[in-house]
C-alpha cells in the first residue's frame, strides 16, 4: 500500500474526495487513475501515474463512490518493492506493481521515483510520483 508520509509544502493533512469508481475490491492505499472516459476511478499499476490514493476498503459495484486523497506534486509517500529492486538508487524512476500497492523494479517508463536507495523483495522505500 501507499502510505502518505509528508507534503514538501508542510500542508500534511491529506484531502479526502469522494470519486465514483469502477466495480472491484478498494483498499486503503491503493494507487488509483481516473478513466475520462467514464469519468470513474480504477486501479492504476504499470506505467499509469495515479492521480489517486485510496482511502477506504470497499468492494464497490460500478458507479458506487469511495474516498480518495488527490495526489499532488510534493507528496511522499511509502511503500514496498514487489521483486528486488536492491540495485536501484534514489532518483530511480520505477513502475507500479499490477496490485497497485507495490513498485517494481523495471525503470522503463517508470512514474514513480525511489526517494531512498532500493531494497530486497518486501522492503520499504519512500516515493514520489513525478
Amino acid at each position: 500500500m501507499f502510505a502518505f508520509v509528508k507534503n514538501d509544502n508542510g500542508n500534511n493533512y491529506p484531502i479526502i474526495e469522494e470519486k465514483p469508481a469502477t466495480a472491484a475490491t478498494y483498499e486503503v492505499g491503493d494507487t488509483l487513475k481516473l478513466d475520462s472516459a467514464t469519468g470513474k476511478v480504477a486501479h492504476a499499476s504499470g506505467a499509469n501515474k495515479p492521480q489517486y490514493i485510496c482511502a477506504c476498503n470497499k468492494v464497490a459495484a460500478s458507479g458506487d463512490t469511495i474516498a480518495v486523497n488527490p495526489v499532488y506534486d510534493g507528496q511522499t509517500f511509502e511503500t514496498v518493492f514487489s521483486v528486488d529492486g536492491s540495485a536501484l538508487k534514489a532518483g530511480a524512476k520505477v513502475t507500479i506493481d499490477s496490485d497497485s500497492k507495490k513498485v517494481t523494479a523495471t525503470t522503463s517508463s517508470g512514474v514513480v521515483t525511489l526517494i531512498t536507495d532500493g531494497g530486497v523483495t518486501g522492503k520499504s522505500v519512500l516515493v514520489k510520483f513525478e
